[in-house]
């Protein structure tokens, strides 16, 4: 099994979010390359080239991040190997106009 096959498509890491305190505050809104219904990059081979927001997950950043939420395939891999070294960020989801719902 590769890195990425880990991902469960969630499509959480395409979501424009805010880490404020305690809470990680997730948007409806989405990366243009995302396609809701498939849940998947329509560019992924060349996402980090075409989009400036786009960040690989990585085993250090499923350890670090505060941006990804708990129920990340690679967070809940990182916690299984005992190396998630953040806490968890409570996840509230705003609607289009960015405030919590």
């Amino acid at each position: 099994m590769s890195w990425e096959d880990i991902c469960s498509r969630c499509g959480f890491c395409c979501h424009e979010k805010v880490v404020m305190g305690d809470f990680l505050i997730i948007s409806e809104r989405c990366c243009e390359f995302f396609d809701e219904e498939s849940r998947l990059c329509k560019v992924y081979d060349k996402r980090f080239k075409v989009c400036s927001r786009c960040r690989k997950v990585t085993p250090l950043r499923a350890s670090l991040v505060s941006y990804l939420p708990p129920t990340c395939s690679y967070v809940m891999w990182a916690k299984r190997h005992h190396i998630r070294l953040r806490r968890d960020k409570e996840m509230v989801f705003s609607d289009e106009s960015g405030f919590p719902g």
